[in-house]
């Protein structure tokens, strides 16, 4: 009896250490996404991709975080890059266009693979992305418009840009599109 006492202290030490140990491995290698964020692993095992919570084991994987939030592209065409309506009317434009990184898994594989987590994160990167995309969806759009349904009617024009565009980009969504302002253009001065 006098020997089984130590034994269970030593057993209930051991015991206690290994549970110490293991939450410990835990804080170090378990890594949780804040709110707007998937984290994406490579190395060891292939790439996962998790919008909650992953297990990173330096060494034998690399982390990389992406900003899933909406970015905002803005269009600006003004005098010599304007629109031409349908009836030849040269028009001035103002459009901002909301995208984000899709929430399904293909969809953050699919931005993460073509253009990298940094890069998605990037509202500048993401403005050079889709600028001359949604720059040619204007114009093309345009030019099934009189200037008087564009300047009266940009729901209707918004919806055209949208089939245009398509909503999903490679990945990206297109959450929305806000037409800030539409004015004839000013004639240039010779």
């Amino acid at each position: 009896m006098d020997g089984f006492i130590p034994m269970i202290i030593t057993l209930l030490g051991m015991l206690l250490l290994l549970i110490t140990v293991y939450f410990l491995i835990i804080a170090l290698f378990f890594k949780k996404a804040p709110q707007g964020f998937a984290l994406i692993r490579t190395g060891i095992g292939g790439t996962k991709i998790s919008t909650t919570a992953i297990y990173v084991v330096p060494v034998f994987h690399q982390l990389e975080m992406m900003d899933m939030t909406i970015k905002q592209v803005r269009i600006e065409l003004l005098d010599d890059e304007n629109l031409i309506c349908q009836d030849d009317i040269r028009v001035d434009i103002k459009a901002c266009f909301h995208v984000q990184v899709g929430f399904k898994l293909e969809h953050i594989k699919s931005v993460a693979g073509r253009i990298g987590a940094t890069n998605a994160s990037d509202p500048n990167k993401v403005q050079e992305l889709f600028e001359a995309n949604f720059t040619h969806s204007l114009k093309t759009v345009a030019k099934i418009f009189k200037f008087e349904e564009l300047l009266n009617h940009r729901d209707k024009f918004r919806i055209e840009l949208i089939k245009h565009i398509g909503v999903d980009l490679y990945g990206f969504l297109l959450a929305d599109i806000a037409i800030d302002y539409i004015e004839k253009s000013k004639p240039n001065n010779l």
